[in-house]
């Protein structure tokens, strides 16, 4: 393998996913698809791999995720994430993406295709005619036209149900049920929204498109059944555990529902659990094994979906459809990213300037960019504060996950205007404690901009200055009289180290942002150098006649 190959990211495929989508894996990344490895063997293999693929059959547990010392990105290649413990991803800072938009026209036509051969009871009449028998008047079905159908969640399956379904199509009435539904989007789909009570008690079939999640577990149960017509049927295309397979079970044997239509079940494969044994083997229940999303053109979009997005991370772009991160529009990154860079610079440099316990930052963002979203700076800023001094990766996904774990406090103030600067960015840290002490304790403070396409450090703590922060800075503490300079520049000289870049600083005086001295007083002399100091060459600055105070910072 040649040293380009050895440095793109590995990528397991746990479970099949179309051609196309391995194919544009395999332009930016070294695949590897290795299907059925259950739970030991996932834990097994994924200390090795960068990126991980599955689809609904892979349990991507947090055992498996603590174990992928390498992840930066898990991608799901269908809708639902269940299946993946995000919390656990979150905490890692690895990316969890999923496509949420590759397979809803197969679910909804799915849905659709429920709906009519349980209404037309065309599952059994085809098995019994398949064993000889021609029983027309046994498997006498119902016209769904005119009917009333429930939507529970009018979000985009649900919304092509109904497009499907409504009017313009099977002629249904249609009601639903959607706490976060756009009213103008249920207007448009002439869709009446009305509460869960009023869906079940009206519709003559009632069919399930929402996630599952803790609020919607078990959210059709026994209750919720003994509200639904006698006549009526329910379909579930969703996610298994919407509804309550034990009581369907019971409302069915009882007679209280005419029928059932599961593509979806708490326990896949279902036959080693008896009530979903006994539920598949109803005449009066049609079942599919998790067909919801498998046509050819869904499983294509979703794989090449999922594996641009990998890419787009790969090559630090931002995912699209990421469940555990903000959504950051591309535009708005690319004018950020080198404010980004710039600010966890900042972090950088202050960790290694005031070494310490962290609690409360204040983070100001003052120009034109504080008209973008500013989180990716608030983001930098943590990575820059916190990376030095931990083992966690910070990114967008888990910034706020490791702040709160270490106990530091980010607030973000912004403002479209500076008095100075095009746009400024300033980091302000307020002394721990009560009373007199901290009364009489300055703020730590670090500010930054771009002058001349270039980062420039324009304030550290009290001093003004005018630094390029980049390699290697030295911030010495002087009293500001002749030959400080020189008697340093000496010192590195000496040991070998170049100056790139020089600038003396005095304090600032009050609220002024001008350049103001008073010969005589304390200034800052920040430097920047072509390598590090060695430690010999700073003891001797730190003895140096004049000098107060002097740190190094490797950026």
């Amino acid at each position: 393998m040649t040293d380009q190959q050895s440095a793109r990211p590995r990528v397991l495929v746990a479970d099949p996913i179309a051609a196309e989508g391995a194919e544009i894996l395999r332009s930016f990344a070294e695949v590897d698809e290795r299907a059925g490895l259950g739970a030991e063997g996932l834990i097994a293999a994924i200390p090795e791999y960068d990126g991980l693929v599955v689809r609904s059959e892979t349990k991507v547990t947090a055992a498996a995720i603590d174990a992928g010392a390498k992840l930066r990105i898990i991608a799901r290649a269908g809708v639902g994430v269940d299946n993946i413990d995000v919390e656990a991803a979150t905490r890692r800072g690895i990316v969890v993406v999923n496509s949420p938009t590759g397979n809803i026209v197969a679910a909804a036509e799915h849905t659709v295709a429920l709906l009519l051969a349980l209404a037309r009871r065309i599952p059994i009449a085809n098995e019994a005619l398949r064993q000889g028998r021609w029983e027309r008047a046994k498997f006498v079905g119902a016209e769904v036209r005119g009917k009333t159908l429930g939507i529970i969640g009018l979000g985009k399956v649900g919304s092509e149900v109904a497009r499907r379904t409504g009017e313009g199509g099977l002629g249904m009435r249609l009601l639903a049920h959607d706490p976060y539904a756009n009213p103008d989007n249920a207007l448009m789909l002439n869709a009446e929204l009305v509460s869960l009570d009023e869906l079940l008690e009206q519709s003559d079939f009632v069919t399930l498109h929402t996630v599952l999640n803790s609020g919607t577990r078990g959210l059709i149960s026994v209750g919720e059944l003994a509200r639904m017509k006698p006549t009526a049927r329910i379909i579930n295309c969703a996610r298994g555990g919407v509804v309550d397979e034990e009581a369907l079970l019971d409302a069915l044997k009882e007679g209280r529902l005419a029928g059932a239509a599961l593509d979806v079940f708490t326990k896949e494969p279902p036959y080693d659990d008896a009530t979903l044994a006994e539920l598949i083997a109803r005449p009066d229940v049609v079942v599919t094994p998790h067909l919801g999303a498998s046509t050819e053109e869904a499983q294509v979009s979703v794989a090449v979906d999922v594996a641009e997005q990998m890419r787009d991370v790969f090559q630090g772009g931002a995912p699209r459809s990421a469940v555990n991160a903000p959504l950051i529009l591309p535009e708005t990154l690319r004018q950020l990213e080198p404010w980004m860079a710039l600010v966890e610079k900042l972090g950088r440099i202050y960790t290694q300037l005031h070494p310490g316990a962290l609690k409360r930052v204040e983070f100001s963002v003052a120009g034109e960019i504080a008209q973008f979203d500013t989180r990716p700076l608030t983001t930098a800023l943590i990575k820059g504060l916190l990376e030095p001094i931990s083992e966690a990766r910070v990114n967008l996904v888990n910034a706020q996950v490791v702040a709160r774990e270490w106990g530091l406090e980010v607030t973000e103030s912004r403002s479209t205007t500076h008095e100075q600067y095009t746009n400024l960015v300033a980091v302000r840290v307020s002394p721990d404690g009560d009373g007199q002490e901290a009364a009489e304790t300055e703020d730590h403070m670090l500010a930054a901009t771009f002058a001349w396409g270039e980062e420039r450090l324009v304030r550290v703590d009290r001093y003004l200055t005018d630094i390029v922060p980049r390699g290697h800075l030295l911030l010495a503490r002087n009293l500001d009289r002749p030959g400080m300079v020189g008697k340093v520049g000496a010192i590195l000289g000496d040991a070998g180290v170049n100056i790139a870049h020089m600038d003396v600083g005095p304090v600032a005086v009050g609220a002024a942002t001008g350049r103001t001295r008073q010969p005589g007083g304390e200034a800052l002399m920040a430097l920047s150098l072509d390598e590090a100091v060695p430690e010999d060459a700073l003891v001797r600055i730190r003895h140096t006649d004049g000098i107060m105070d002097v740190r190094s910072v490797d950026l």
